[in-house]
């Protein structure tokens, strides 16, 4: 079984915002600028991913052996049954990432603000492993008492 998902989601939202002041004042030996300018940007981004993985093996082996030995007149018969391997692991990843940015310049100072928020990633791993091994049905003692 193996299921996986992965879905995508971004929205972007951009706000641009020009303010531009000039005012220029010119008598001889003064001179008089303005310049204001503003700045706006606001940038979401929404991330979703999921992995899901299931793996699951049965394993199932029976072995008979059969021995004639050569100082007694009798039988050793070895059984060995029923070996079973069951692995199960999933992996779950969720995440979301944030930016927020917001400028603003003023008189040709830049004045920057980067915020960063909301960032996390939480990831999740389950792991389960069952090993069986079963060994049986030595009748070695058994046909030597019965041919006894």
């Amino acid at each position: 079984t193996y299921v996986r998902t992965l879905r995508y989601v971004t929205l972007r939202y951009v706000t641009l915002r020009y303010v531009t002041l000039r005012t220029y004042v010119t008598l001889r030996s003064l001179r008089y600028v303005t310049y204001v300018r503003t700045y706006v940007r606001t940038y979401v981004r929404t991330y979703v991913r999921t992995y899901v993985r299931t793996y699951v093996r049965t394993y199932v082996r029976t072995y008979v052996r059969t021995v004639r030995t050569t100082y007694l007149p009798t039988y050793r018969t070895y059984v060995r049954t029923v070996r079973t391997y069951v692995r199960t692991y999933g992996t779950v990843r969720y995440g979301t990432v944030r930016y927020v940015r917001n400028g603003t310049y003023g008189n040709g100072n830049g004045n920057g603000t980067y915020v960063r928020t909301l960032r996390y990633v939480t990831y999740v791993r389950t792991y389960v492993r069952t090993y069986v091994r079963y060994v049986t049905l030595l009748t070695y003692l058994l046909t030597y008492l019965l041919t006894n």
